[in-house]
Parts: structure tokens; sequence; C-alpha cells
């Protein structure tokens, strides 16, 4: 070897350790879980030249912070909680009252609810989806966005690039002819240093006419909607001012994936009910990891219940002790999941945190012969229903979308909901495991953030 060529080696090696080290400073400063800031900084040291650009491909989690805007709040009468004051300090709308809102008990009344809405709009149809299939589900909704298209109303989708990659080029191309403006939020193959693909938009929304919204944790596809509870799922219609809050959330969703200018804020829709709704809004274009935060502040204060469901339990150190401790000074903490979820691999990783759970006096209660996707939390006189699973993606990667609820008709509901999942669920098993399957479920726990 030349002198020029080992020169060249020498200095190609000096720089690659210097960036390396610089990326295992970045990724230190990153709130991630142990496990995969563990993996990462390995993977940086050992596998410099591959870890590198795929670190900067997919491995930051957060992206410039969006400006914040303000509109103004519908007052309710209720003394601010700690809650209230976090939310406050991170410019998040605030809790308004004057709504009307209607949960959908299964699949068959989110579909029939869904269609409903995208049927009555007059002037413009707004929707963002994580997952949608060709299959009758989506041949119906399909169908109604066309049919709203030839009446005149404006109608945008947002699909997410990941979630929805399956779709059929034909399907996008005969809803364009429709008329109907698609567009892919961080598409699976985008320009370098464009996003991230590892930040999804997970939420599920669909706004009528700015007044009337479709909220939840359902995606479009036949195992959402089916009148079977082969899937069970939670959604929502809501009407009044925190609509003005979602398509707010919206516009931005569309101008970062558009890479268009943001449209102006509209006026807040009028109040139309008693209800008291919030949007708590958490992403990756957000400094602050508000749903995290969110949950630490409801769960620290928590004095009589706490029920969460959710289909992927993999959270992160802090929200695990919290609900240790929740449980050892009296709470009544309940965890519903299902008995085996979509994802085997999130399966395998929860087995470790649900045994100390069970430990500390946690009821953990699983779901069987279902898919339990429904993500929802009752802590006290709170409830909060949305997009975010109670794992590492969905608190600290995911575009999410949660509404806070207050008022005795809404949380009731939502309790005996709970209640009657509950009531078919069975007890998660306490047995300690065994050396190799404690392996595993590290080993799981190293790509916890992407699952």
């Amino acid at each position: 070897m030349s002198d020029l060529h080992l020169s060249l080696l020498q200095f190609s090696l000096a720089v690659g350790v210097a960036f390396a080290a610089l990326l295992v400073g970045h990724i230190l400063r990153q709130r991630r879980h142990p496990a995969a800031t563990i993996a990462w900084v390995l993977f940086v040291v050992t596998l410099p030249w591959l870890a590198v650009p795929a670190y900067l491909s997919f491995g930051t989690r957060k992206l410039r912070p969006r400006p914040t805007e303000h509109l103004p709040a519908v007052p309710v009468n209720a003394p601010a909680s700690g809650l209230d004051r976090l939310l406050e300090s991170a410019a998040a709308p605030p809790l308004r009252g004057g709504h009307r809102l209607h949960w959908h008990a299964d699949g068959t009344a989110a579909r029939r609810a869904l269609l409903k809405l995208i049927e009555s709009a007059t002037t413009r149809l707004d929707i963002a989806l994580f997952l949608l299939a060709d299959d009758a589900a989506g041949h119906d909704f399909f169908t109604a966005l066309e049919a709203r298209a030839a009446a005149g109303v404006r109608v945008r989708l947002l699909i997410d690039g990941v979630g929805a990659f399956r779709l059929q080029r034909t399907v996008l191309a005969r809803l364009r002819a429709a008329g109907i403006t698609v567009t892919w939020f961080i598409p699976l193959l985008h320009r370098p240093f464009r996003a991230r693909s590892n930040l999804r938009n997970h939420r599920k929304l669909a706004i009528a006419d700015g007044a009337r919204a479709w909220v939840g944790g359902r995606n479009v596809a036949d195992e959402y909607f089916a009148a079977a509870t082969v899937w069970v799922d939670l959604s929502l219609t809501l009407e009044g001012p925190a609509v003005g809050d979602l398509l707010r959330l919206y516009e931005h969703d569309w101008s970062f994936a558009s890479r268009t200018q943001a449209r102006p804020a509209e006026a807040l829709p009028t109040a139309v009910g008693e209800a008291q709704v919030q949007l708590v809004a958490a992403g990756p274009d957000h400094a602050r990891d508000l749903l995290h935060e969110s949950l630490l502040t409801l769960l620290f204060s928590a004095r009589r219940r706490i029920v969460l469901t959710t289909p992927y339990f993999v959270p992160d150190d802090a929200v695990q002790l919290a609900l240790c401790l929740a449980a050892r000074r009296g709470v009544a903490v309940s965890l519903l999941l299902p008995a085996r979820s979509n994802h085997r691999l999130a399966d395998i990783a929860r087995g470790r945190y649900l045994r100390e759970l069970i430990d500390a006096g946690v009821r953990v209660r699983l779901l069987p012969g279902a898919m339990l996707h429904a993500k929802a939390w009752l802590i006290d006189d709170d409830a909060l229903a949305g997009s975010a699973n109670l794992d590492l993606r969905s608190l600290f990667l995911n575009f999410e979308l949660m509404l806070r609820l207050r008022g005795e008709p809404e949380t009731a509901w939502l309790a005996d909901w709970l209640g009657a999942l509950d009531a078919r669920s069975e007890d998660a098993s306490a047995e300690p495991v065994g050396i190799l399957r404690e392996l595993l479920e590290g080993t799981v726990l190293l790509t916890a953030f992407q699952l």
C-alpha cells in the first residue's frame, strides 16, 4: 500500500471515528428507552459506515418544532388541575365547554357514523388515516368520498406512507380522477433529509365542514368495522368548539406533508352541548413529549382509579414506576390488554413489565379471542381516548392525537364500556419465567422504539 493510500485510509478512519463520537453524543441526548439507546450506540460503534446513514435516515425522533398558536377558550366552570397547568405551559388548546359527542360502541356503529359524517359534508372533507385498506370497508369509504367530490365538496385525504403502503396505486389514481386530493404523509421513499422514515402519522381523523369530527383508534379496513367482535376498538363523533382545534391540527399536518402554506385559523364552531373536550396532540414537531408528560401527571396525581386499555404495552421506566406506585398507595389500577395482539414482538416485550405490575398490585386483564385495539385512559375524573398506544413508539415517535373528556355522561359511558371489557377478560399470569424467556424479552426490547 502506498503512502498516499495509507494516509487517505488513516484520514477516513479519523473522520469516521470523530463523526461516530459526535453521533453517540447526539444519541445519548435523545430521550429513549435505555435498551434502544444501547442498541444504537453499539450499532454506531461496531458498524459506523452503515449506522451513520441509518441514524440520519430514521434514528432521530424530533423535527423542527412548529410555531404555537392560540384560539380563545370557551370557559369551563372548574378549578385548574395539575394537568390543566401542564397543558397550558405547553401552549396546548385549552379545555373547552359546549360539546356534543357520541361514542361508537362497536365496529358497525363506527362505520355507520363515519359514512354519515362523510355524507353530511356540504363544503369540505378533511381526512387523515394511518391505515387504509382496499377491501369492502375501504370500497364503501372510497365510494362515499367520490360521491361527495362529485357533489362539489372539496375532499382532502392524508394517508401515512407506511401504514397505507399496500394500497394499490390504481385506487389512488381512481380517487384523484374523482377530484379528491390525496397526499402521502412522509412517503416510504422520499428525498434524503426531507423527513425521517421512522416518524409516522398515527392519527385517525375525519372532519366535515370544519364543524363535525370522527376520531379515535380505528383505521378504515374490514377488521375495524366488522359486526363480529374479532377486533375491539373505540371511536367517537364530536361537535363543538374543539373541532376547530382538530381542524388546525389537520392543517398543520397537511401543510407539512404537502409542503404548502397552512390555511389561516378559522373561528371556533359554536357551542352545541355540555361536554368538556380538550385536544392533546403530540409528535416529532412538538418540542416536548406532551402525551407522556400528561400521562405521568395523571398517574402521579391519581387518587381513586386508573383504568388503561391499549393493544401494545411497552412503557418507559417512568410510566412503569408511576403505575406501580399508584397501586401501592391504594389507587385501584387496572390494565386491559389483548391476550394476543397482532404484533408478536410487542407481546414478548411486555412480559417483564406485566409481571412487575402484578407484583405491585395492578390488575392486569387479558381479553381472549379478540384483538383489543382501543386506546383509552380513565384516571379519576379525566377520560382520554384517541390514537396513542402505551408503547415507546406512540409516546415518543409518532404523530398522535388524544381527546381529553370531562363530564359525568362521557366518563360514565367509558367506565361502563371498560367494565364490560374487564368482565370478558382473564387475569394475566404472574408466574416467573426462565432465563431463556428473560433473554428473549431483553433482546426484543432493543428494538422497542420500532415495535
